[in-house]
C-alpha cells in the first residue's frame, strides 16, 4: 500500500513540535546561585529548586509518551484526511503550552490556580490527543474503535483539576498516573 505524502509530513511537522516544546521545558529551568563560599548556602538554594526539577521530569516524560503514542499512532497510518490533520494541530497546540504550563506550575508549585493551569493543558492535550486517535481509526476505516485506553488520561487529568482547587499533592500524584500508564503504547492489533 503506497504511502499518502501528507503522512510524512504531518509526522515531520509533529517531529519538530515535539522536539521544540522539549527544549522550551529544559530553558525554563532556572539556574542557582551555587558559588557562595558556605556549602551549607548551596544546598538551602537547592532545595527551592525541587519543585521545579520534579515539575520538568514529570513534563519531559508527559511529552515523551505522547511523542512514542503518537509515532506509535502515524506508523501504521497510510492516509491522512483533512481532519487528522486539523486535529493534529489542536493536540500540537497543547504540546506546545506544556513549557508554559510547567514554568507557571514550578514558580508557584503550591499555588491551586497554578496547578490547575498545567493540568488544564494536560487535560486538553489528553482529549486532543484521544480525538486524534479516534479520527486515525475512523480513517482506517473501523466501525468499532478502541476508546476505552484512551479515556484514562483525560479522567484522572479532570481529577487532577479538581484536587488542585482542594489540596494541591493529590493533584501532583493524579498528574504522575498518566504518563506511568501510557509508557508502553497499545498495539492496534
Amino acid at each position: 500500500m503506497e504511502t499518502d505524502h501528507n503522512k510524512n509530513r504531518l509526522e515531520q511537522f509533529s517531529d519538530g513540535v515535539f522536539a521544540i516544546a522539549i527544549t522550551l521545558l529544559a530553558l525554563e529551568l532556572d539556574i542557582p546561585n551555587l558559588f557562595s563560599t558556605d556549602i551549607s548556602g548551596g544546598l538551602s538554594e537547592i532545595m527551592p529548586l525541587i519543585p521545579n526539577v520534579l515539575t520538568f521530569i514529570l513534563s519531559f516524560v508527559t511529552i515523551a509518551i505522547f511523542w512514542v503514542n503518537h509515532h506509535q499512532l502515524t506508523h501504521d497510518t497510510y492516509r491522512v484526511s483533512r481532519r487528522v490533520v486539523w486535529m493534529n494541530m489542536l493536540f500540537l497546540l497543547f504540546i506546545t503550552l506544556i513549557p508554559f504550563g510547567t514554568n507557571v506550575a514550578s514558580v508557584n508549585s503550591t499555588h491551586p490556580l497554578a496547578l490547575t493551569t498545567y493540568a488544564v493543558i494536560l487535560f486538553a492535550g489528553s482529549v486532543s490527543f484521544s480525538l486524534l486517535r479516534y479520527f486515525v481509526h475512523q480513517s482506517f476505516g473501523e466501525r468499532k474503535i478502541p476508546m476505552v485506553r484512551s479515556i484514562i488520561g483525560p479522567v484522572l487529568y479532570l481529577l487532577a483539576i479538581v484536587g488542585a482547587i482542594f489540596f494541591t499533592p493529590i493533584s501532583y500524584f493524579l498528574l504522575a498516573i498518566p504518563p506511568l500508564y501510557y509508557f508502553l503504547p497499545k498495539s492496534r492489533n
